[in-house]
């Protein structure tokens, strides 16, 4: 008896899984000397992304201290695989001095990179011109695309969503997010707050408005887990429903106390009542303080 293997049930073998692991990062203090009228604090925790195949890793977002940004690469090379993309969601430092001021720190980081200008995006680019890696912080504050020969390729990349909406906003215009639909994933970038104060003071009125928006999109995508270009060490991404309420809340809200309240300190009052155990109060009172001023200025 003879046996034809072209009949027989081999089953191919299944596909390496898609995971997002996201890196937090320290609470930096932040001295009062630079921020006139506004007390000492700390900053944020800021967190960065890794979306990884079989053989290849994307970074979403590149963090911005030195000690953060040197165990993230760390972490990157424990996965053992190659870095293709480095993805950075909105255009402030936080988010992406991570890749132009330590190009050596994040391994095989040299000179691939995207900027958004906006929307949610596919992390597709990887950018030949090693220059990108000196030049990132110039291209973002225009909003420019720092991208070059940008192409389709490997299993990570093709799994990041192509869809593109313009116009996106959080706490900068030029924001985005990057949505993973096979894993439900979408890294929001600022534009959904977990559990910490937002920074509105970088923003106008019209364009909180826009932001309310964009939690409208990302609340579309349906995502299983939203990654937060901020929360806590021990913060929950996949608290999506609590995530959205409360962002759109937060902002309905200071918008609201912003108009009436007699001052910066009065308006971090009001806030601080309302989400006790939100964190970082000092982006809330640089942002109280910018509102109120703005406001008072325009009278």
């Amino acid at each position: 008896m003879t046996t034809d293997i072209r009949t027989t049930d081999i089953r191919s073998p299944p596909a390496a899984p898609i995971r997002a692991t996201v890196y937090v990062s320290r609470w930096p203090n932040i001295p009062a000397r630079e921020f006139p009228g506004v007390p000492n604090g700390t900053f944020s925790p800021t967190t960065a992304t890794l979306v990884s195949g079989a053989t290849e890793v994307v970074l979403i977002d590149a963090l911005y201290l030195k000690d953060d940004v040197r165990d993230l690469g760390d972490l990157i090379e424990r996965t053992d695989k190659k870095l293709t993309t480095i993805y950075i969601t909105h255009d402030h430092a936080d988010h992406y001095l991570g890749f132009g001021a330590a190009p050596g720190a994040i391994p095989g980081g040299e000179g691939r990179g995207a900027a958004s200008r906006g929307g949610v995006h596919e992390a597709e680019h990887a950018a030949s011109d090693r220059a990108v890696a000196h030049s990132v912080r110039r291209h973002l504050r225009h909003g420019g695309a720092a991208s070059g020969a940008a192409r389709r390729r490997h299993a990570v990349r093709r799994r990041i969503s192509p869809a593109h909406h313009r116009g996106e906003a959080g706490d900068t215009h030029s924001a985005s997010i990057v949505h993973v639909p096979e894993i439900d994933v979408a890294v929001a970038g600022d534009s959904v707050c977990n559990e910490m104060h937002p920074m509105l003071g970088v923003s106008t009125p019209d364009e909180w408005q826009d932001w309310l928006e964009t939690v409208d999109t990302v609340e579309r995508l349906r995502p299983r887990m939203i990654v937060s270009g901020h929360r806590r060490p021990d913060g929950d991404d996949y608290a999506v429903e609590t995530m959205i309420a409360l962002t759109r809340a937060y902002i309905q809200d200071f918008a609201a106390a912003s108009k009436v309240a007699k001052d910066a300190e009065k308006l971090v009052a009001t806030m601080v009542e309302k989400y006790p155990h939100h964190g970082n109060v000092w982006t809330l009172q640089y942002s109280a303080g910018q509102a109120i001023a703005k406001r008072d200025a325009a009278e």
